[in-house]
């Protein structure tokens, strides 16, 4: 980098610029940007589509937009992905090439196992992973990001994260995720039932 500093300039996009070693870092200027609007995602995700003339519906645009929170090389990879598979992209298509699952289906999960019936928020979760092809990393994601829209208290849902958490560490340190994310519905079962 230093050598050739006159003649050329190094441009290095990251999410994350704590995980660029520290000699880099110090040989570089830190621009820093925050996420985008979702209005703004969406405009530019309908303008590429009608340019490129790909036809996508409007839950397919929203749900590109809640993929790719605020981060719009997220969206037109997603958007290009989708669109290189089938045309017109529906709503189901975007969730498949994207390796998520549906916000709604992990919420009816959550709340299934809230109400005390294990036994279907278990086989719940199972169609999520067999179907979607998710590891247990991806659904702890998505239950986080869902914590804050069920309806319990604050602090349930503090304790929800908390628990989230510790199954987070223990999937990524080795643990069997399918154990772990039981024992996470397990643990919503009790909570719904001192409520």
């Amino acid at each position: 980098m230093e050598r050739y500093s006159g003649i050329c300039r190094f441009i290095l996009s990251c999410n994350y610029s704590s995980k660029i070693i520290d000699p880099i870092q110090s040989r570089c200027a830190v621009f820093r940007f925050s996420p985008l609007t979702a209005d703004d995602v969406k405009k530019y995700i309908k303008y590429i589509a009608l340019e490129e003339k790909v036809r996508i519906d409007e839950e397919a645009i929203d749900a590109l937009v809640h993929v790719a929170e605020g981060d719009m090389r997220k969206a037109i990879n997603s958007l290009q992905v989708a669109a290189s598979l089938e045309t017109p992209i529906d709503l189901d298509l975007i969730y498949q090439t994207t390796g998520l699952a549906k916000p709604e289906d992990i919420k009816r999960m959550l709340e299934t196992a809230l109400s005390g019936d294990f036994l279907r928020s278990r086989a719940m979760l199972d169609d999520i992973m067999i179907d979607n092809g998710l590891s247990g990393q991806d659904i702890i994601k998505q239950i986080h990001h869902m914590s804050y829209e069920l309806p319990i208290s604050d602090e349930e849902k503090v304790r929800l994260i908390d628990r989230s958490g510790e199954v987070e560490f223990r999937i990524v340190e080795g643990s069997n995720e399918r154990i772990q994310l039981e024992a996470l519905l397990a643990y919503l079962v009790m909570m719904g039932s001192q409520r």
